[in-house]
């Protein structure tokens, strides 16, 4: 599976990522042009950001509470949900029709307050770079140029 990576919605640059590190960004979870969650921290590669210690990633909410779990998003007898659960949900809000859904990406250092109400574009480079630098670097600790061009 490739990586969802987009677009800062100020400056335009990719959003960087080598899915063990990455940039600084503010990431919305857009339904109908309204916030649905948001979350802050560096990039994971996959529509989320990393947790503080880098143990693992901050998950989406379910975006449609309101509508029951399909027979195939419902957890075992006895388990609860997961970060798996809900996720075919935020997908299906990134792959919408509407550029009012889907996730929206600014870098921390570009955010001017500005709530963004549509979608980010896509990276075709996939967050690693305009030359692919960061393409099979493993190192959780690399550091990203952090750059606004606003």
């Amino acid at each position: 599976m490739g990586c969802f990576s987009f677009m800062c919605k100020e400056c335009g640059k990719a959003i960087l990522s080598n899915s063990f590190a990455g940039q600084k960004t503010k990431l919305f979870l857009l339904k109908n042009g309204e916030v649905f969650q948001e979350m802050e921290g560096e990039y994971d590669s996959y529509g989320r950001v990393f947790n503080e210690d880098k143990s693992g990633s901050i998950i989406w909410n379910n975006p449609f509470p309101e509508l029951p779990l399909s027979r195939f998003e419902k957890p075992k007898e006895g388990e609860e949900p997961d970060e798996h659960t809900y996720w075919g949900r935020v997908c299906d809000l990134m792959f919408s029709k509407s550029l009012k859904d889907g996730i929206a990406a600014v870098h921390s250092k570009c955010f001017t307050g500005e709530i963004p109400s549509t979608q980010s574009e896509s990276d075709p480079n996939q967050g690693w770079g305009e030359n692919w630098e960061y393409m099979g670097d493993c190192d959780n600790k690399t550091e990203f140029e952090e750059i606004c061009t606003n």
